[in-house]
């Protein structure tokens, strides 16, 4: 009878092996994962020299993987099955209470870290343009007590205080400004950028530094643009438990002009991209992702003009400031290989953002491009 039992269920395991082998070659395979944002394997082509030196068996096993059927039912089953275990991270974003994801901080390249400090201070030599430094902490710092308990994590505020005693220029105290409203909901659950009422406090932030009034929050009209955003963070997690997020905007489009800049030319670009809100990466609904250069000009009232040197925590934050100069530059400097001071040359701004989160500050080789 034991041998029986056995039997059926040899038998049972080999036909699921082999109906999963089958529908791998049965099945389209997929080009795109929009669960992980990323771009899946294709078929590897074969060559008598991939297969000597084992990079065939490489791609094929990356392939198998990539294309297994049902992948991401499996991958969630999975992420469930480590959460009741008791696994409070995976790939460096901790399970947080209430249902948040929220990734590690981890600092290693302290060299670059110095050569990006060193690059803001020859700016601030080379110009007399007045120069802000703004590093942004993440939920990592300000939702820490969200995190699991014993959790390895880098100080954000103890390195951002540190990075700040090294420039010789004002800098905007972020920190304090999120640090103030932690229990709103200023960063979403599952990705790295704030929301946009955590850019709102960021902006009085700058509002203070800079010496301008802000608007207050209830003076704007707050309107949901999308109740179905999962982000980064979700996609590397794994995690499959966590509701989507909300995203919100604040500012108006009306009466704001964008303009892409490429060299001497340019052309039309968006304040709000709404057909971002119907794919994965949502959080390009402001000004349609990252382009190398923007101008958005606006009816302010004020004059004065800002270039904003930027990463993507800046694109929430922008509208905002829109409303306090007739035209902001954003220039992403991963894109834009000019350098900051040949735009100044070309360009009239009365004053420079540097707005990053700290987690991009410590890790972007090109932030070194502002003083070159």
């Amino acid at each position: 009878m034991r041998r029986k039992s056995d039997s059926i269920q040899i038998l049972i395991f080999v036909w699921m092996v082999v109906g999963f082998m089958a529908a791998i070659f049965v099945i389209e395979d997929k080009t795109f994962s929009e669960q992980e944002n990323r771009v899946l394997a294709d078929m590897p082509k074969y060559s008598n020299e991939s297969l000597k030196n084992g990079e065939l068996m490489k791609e094929i096993e990356v392939y198998l993987t990539d294309q297994f059927p049902l992948r991401d039912t499996w991958i969630g089953l999975k992420s469930r099955m480590e959460r009741f275990s008791g696994k409070t991270e995976n790939n460096n974003v901790f399970f947080a209470k209430d249902d948040v994801l929220i990734k590690r901080f981890e600092v290693a390249n302290e060299t670059l870290i110095e050569k990006n400090i060193n690059a803001i201070n020859k700016l601030v030599e080379s110009t007399d343009i007045p120069v802000y430094f703004s590093l942004i902490p993440g939920a990592v710092s300000i939702w820490e007590e969200k995190l699991p308990a014993n959790a390895q994590n880098r100080n954000q505020k103890e390195m951002i205080d540190t990075l700040y005693s090294k420039v010789n220029c004002k800098t905007v105290d972020n920190y304090s400004a999120l640090e103030n409203h932690k229990d709103e909901y200023i960063f979403y659950k599952t990705d790295h950028h704030w929301t946009a009422l955590g850019a709102y406090y960021g902006y009085t932030a700058l509002a203070d530094t800079l010496g301008f009034e802000p608007k207050k929050i209830d003076d704007y009209n707050k309107e949901t643009v999308s109740e179905e955003f999962l982000g980064t963070v979700y996609s590397s997690s794994g995690v499959r438990w966590v509701e989507p997020d909300t995203m919100s905007k604040y500012v108006s489009e009306e009466g704001k002009k964008v303009e892409i800049i490429v060299g001497d030319n340019s052309r039309e670009g968006v304040f709000y991209d709404y057909d971002k809100l119907k794919v994965k990466d949502k959080y390009a609904f402001y000004f349609g992702g990252n382009t190398a250069l923007l101008k958005i000009s606006s009816d302010s009232g004020n004059e004065k003009s800002l270039l904003i040197i930027r990463d993507s925590y800046s694109d929430s934050e922008i509208p905002f400031l829109t409303e306090h100069f007739d035209e902001i530059y954003m220039m992403d400097l991963r894109y834009y290989k000019f350098g900051v001071p040949y735009f100044l040359e070309q360009t009239k701004v009365d004053a420079i953002i540097i707005n990053y989160s700290l987690d991009n500050f410590c890790e972007d080789g090109n932030v070194v491009m502002v003083g070159n």
